[in-house]
């Protein structure tokens, strides 16, 4: 399997949480689930029957709930999900810049550091070989 092609599960991940994420848009006033189905067309292509099915998955899992006027939202319990996801990604994100950002620096650094040691190994070199002439 090539890495460039996501297999099934990831797919339908990815998927998941864009629907998810596109509910969370709408809240506190919920979206109709004829415009939640136009925007899983447009984004990938999915059909609105497949959409529908995704949504009552959902619901049934208790992700996502119907109101009385046939809007849907996030329950509270997925708006506490999505937000634990958002802290790890952002405390993922930042272990990884600054992982980056040491691995590019550190080169950097230490050059400098050594080409400012030598500088003041000259500069005593220097000094010491005045003093001694003097």
């Amino acid at each position: 399997m090539s890495a460039e092609v996501p297999d099934g599960a990831t797919q339908r991940h990815a998927r998941l949480m864009e629907l998810l994420t596109f509910l969370e848009t709408y809240e506190p006033h919920g979206v109709s689930m004829t415009l939640i189905q136009a925007h899983m067309l447009t984004t990938y292509g999915l059909k609105f029957k497949t959409t529908a099915e995704m949504l009552r998955e959902c619901s049934t899992s208790g992700l996502i709930k119907v109101d009385g006027l046939g809007l849907w939202h996030l329950t509270e319990k997925q708006h506490e999900a999505l937000e634990e996801v958002r802290k790890q990604d952002a405390k993922r994100l930042e272990r990884h810049l600054r992982a980056r950002i040491e691995a590019e620096l550190r080169p950097a650094i230490e050059k400098e550091v050594e080409e400012r040691l030598r500088a003041i190994q000259g500069f005593k070199e220097k000094e010491a070989k005045s003093d001694s002439s003097s």
